[in-house]
């Protein structure tokens, strides 16, 4: 592993990369409890930041690319920002299960007795059996 020398622009740099990723990781743990008390106010506030935050790491996407090479610095910071998706994840999660009460209540106050069909899995593709009746319907 060959680390690059010291450069000024590099500290800079991996100094707002870590200050952001401590703000985008505070953000996530608020989102969390904002989703758990349904809070959409919260949530639309913290979305706005994060989407700002989100766009200037992306300007770094290069250096996290590169972080063997560029440093510990660059490592530490490669894996703060996995820890930040699987904090989104888990955000995500918690949203989908919430999504997924709201449906079955929905269902419930209806008097649907048939399971109310989806229109995406998990991962928020079409789903292949819907897809398939759609073009039966043809």
């Amino acid at each position: 592993m060959s680390f690059q020398p010291f450069q000024p622009e590099l500290m800079t740099e991996i100094q707002a990369v870590q200050a952001d990723l401590a703000e985008l990781r505070r953000l996530l743990t608020q989102e969390f409890e904002a989703l758990k008390k349904r809070d959409l106010v919260e949530l639309g506030t913290l979305e706005s930041s994060k989407t700002d935050i989100l766009v200037r790491l992306d300007h770094h996407a290069e250096s996290f690319r590169q972080a063997q090479q560029r440093g510990a610095d660059w490592m530490q910071a490669r894996d703060e920002l996995t820890e930040c998706r699987d904090l989104h994840f888990k955000n995500l999660q918690l949203l989908r299960r919430q999504l997924d009460i709201v449906q079955g209540t929905l269902q419930v106050m209806l008097g649907d007795s048939e399971p109310m069909p989806t229109l995406y899995d998990r991962l928020g593709h079409v789903g292949a059996s819907r897809a398939a009746r759609a073009w039966q319907s043809v």
